[in-house]
């Protein structure tokens, strides 16, 4: 990893758009945010569970990360929702939609709208996964989870290996060398993307 105390920050949710077209990337990056019904829908339905899961837990106790960890050494299980999570190592940034934290292990999921686990949406976990280990050094296992949003089933699972980390770190240098003008931003080659892009009416690179 070739990442200098000086390099750039990331939101996590960037690596979802990398992973969809990084010409997408582009036009964020130079201040062209296109905020599409579906997002609206999406950022209504976090809420919801939001509320739900806050009316859920009202009784019970709050406690920090850290304190959730040392409980489940004790043999206790906490759940956070829309926890902030920050890398100081690997300088990212985002917020978990839901953390569990067990004495077998910790489970992070993330709501989505589709029925497929899509790549993007997964390297998303695993940043969150390596984000949350480098900032809290935690003695378990991490286990990421993607689930249904409206129906609540469980779309994808996975473990974070050295093996994912290893992966993970190249598509962060990549982020890197794009954020420092090292590298070209590459379009996707699936034309189906490129007919639901947001960016299709002033991108030059669609299919």
């Amino acid at each position: 990893m070739f990442l200098t105390p000086s390099g750039p920050w990331f939101s996590i949710s960037e690596f979802n758009i990398q992973a969809y077209c990084e010409v997408q990337l582009k036009y964020r990056w130079s201040g062209i945010v296109r905020v599409t019904p579906s997002m609206v829908l999406g950022t209504k339905a976090h809420k919801q569970i939001e509320n739900k899961f806050v009316e859920d837990t009202k009784d019970l106790e709050e406690v920090s990360i850290e304190q959730a960890l040392e409980l489940a050494k004790q043999g206790i299980s906490t759940v956070a929702r829309e926890l902030p999570i920050t890398s100081p190592t690997f300088r990212l940034n985002g917020i978990i939609d839901q953390i569990e934290i067990t004495p077998n292990g910790i489970i992070i999921l993330d709501d989505k709208p589709s029925e497929y686990a899509h790549y993007g949406s997964q390297v998303q976990l695993y940043l969150y996964a390596i984000a949350f280990k480098d900032r809290y050094r935690p003695d378990l296992d991490i286990q990421v989870r993607i689930r249904h949003r409206d129906s609540g089933d469980t779309v994808w699972e996975d473990m974070l290996t050295e093996e994912i980390h290893n992966e993970i770190m190249e598509r962060l240098q990549r982020m890197v060398e794009l954020a420092l003008g090292q590298r070209e931003f590459e379009p996707t080659q699936n034309p189906k993307k490129c007919e639901k892009c947001t960016y299709r009416e002033m991108c030059k690179t669609n299919l």
